[in-house]
């Protein structure tokens, strides 16, 4: 590992997604950046049944929401920088690099890249091509892409882990949102380049 690069914690909150789980551990176990020391599951219903990865650690989501499990997977990591994968959600190889590099260079709390909807049965697809427009979408640059820049909010997030401490974590009321609400009193977010793939 190299010393001089912050560490990375990546958070998984899981619920129904005993299919798409291991799809996304192995996205983040492909990763070019080499301090991930930790990788923290919040397993809301047993989508982590089977999982026989010693990299990983999986804890009980008993409330079973996102929020809930997004605070628990935190309090259990310790990396500095805070990489959020849903378990739905396949990483670019270099998306962690880039987005701590962004961090790094840009003196933000929270980084991150495009939203990329991916459908595998055709009406999936054609949610897919909905969520990429912005007929269907609006105009978050998330979900439609853009330069580089502030952002009132990004897709997931890569967060620097004091910034997230001084908040209090994810507002555990949303249940929805919860990423939008947690980023919305602050410009401080700005979108790295790179694109995480989202399975529907």
């Amino acid at each position: 590992m190299s010393s001089n690069l912050p560490t990375v914690s990546v958070i998984i909150p899981a619920r129904n997604a005993r299919e798409q789980l291991p799809r996304a551990l192995d996205s983040v176990f492909a990763q070019t950046y080499s301090n991930i020391i930790d990788v923290v599951v919040a397993d809301a219903d047993d989508s982590a049944a089977g999982l026989a990865n010693p990299k990983v650690v999986v804890l009980p989501n008993p409330a079973g929401t996102t929020p809930a499990g997004l605070n628990l997977a935190i309090a259990a990591s310790t990396g500095e920088v805070v990489v959020r994968c849903d378990a739905q959600s396949s990483l670019p190889e270099d998306y962690v690099e880039k987005a701590v590099d962004v961090l790094e260079n840009t003196g933000a709390a929270n980084v991150g890249g495009m939203q990329v909807p991916i459908g595998e049965t055709a009406w999936e697809r054609a949610i897919a091509a909905a969520m990429s427009s912005p007929w269907g979408a609006g105009d978050a640059r998330y979900r439609i892409g853009g330069a580089a820049g502030a952002a009132e909010t990004v897709y997931l997030g890569v967060f620097r882990r004091d910034a997230l401490e001084e908040v209090g974590g994810f507002d555990e009321d949303f249940t929805r949102t919860q990423d939008y609400e947690l980023n919305h009193p602050s410009s401080a977010t700005v979108e790295s380049s790179g694109s995480i793939r989202r399975y529907e």
